[in-house]
């Protein structure tokens, strides 16, 4: 059970991006908290790997703002647990949304091919 009363901001950044997405963005005098990527298990549902990060989710009504990927898990995660409001960036809502290519691209595990550090490279 949360038991942290004070509102906070949960940062989702997409695949392939870190917290350095959110860094022009203000949050007022709202805390901050960026949500660190855990390695998925094996056959894990996206609602199974939703569930293991929202154990880094400590304020009992968390604002979850997520981008690209981030988004889709922000999503899942507030299905179990009461958000203030959940904010997508460049993100789909379901896997419906998704274009079909990335779709295509995903059941090829094409993003197998590009190493982790290239597409960190886009964040400088």
């Amino acid at each position: 059970m949360k038991s942290h009363n004070e509102t906070v901001v949960y940062l989702f950044s997409g695949l392939g991006a870190d917290a350095r997405i959110f860094r022009k963005l203000d949050f007022g005098n709202l805390p901050v908290r960026h949500i660190a990527w855990v390695k998925p298990k094996n056959n894990e549902t996206l609602t199974g790997y939703a569930t293991r990060l929202s154990g880094q989710i400590e304020s009992s009504h968390p604002i979850l703002i997520g981008v690209s990927f981030g988004g889709m898990l922000a999503i899942e995660i507030s299905k179990t647990i009461d958000c203030e409001r959940v904010i997508l960036i460049y993100s789909a809502k379901n896997e419906r949304e998704i274009p079909f290519l990335y779709r295509m691209a995903g059941l090829m595990r094409l993003h197998r091919l590009i190493p982790v550090k290239v597409l960190k490279s886009a964040n400088w």
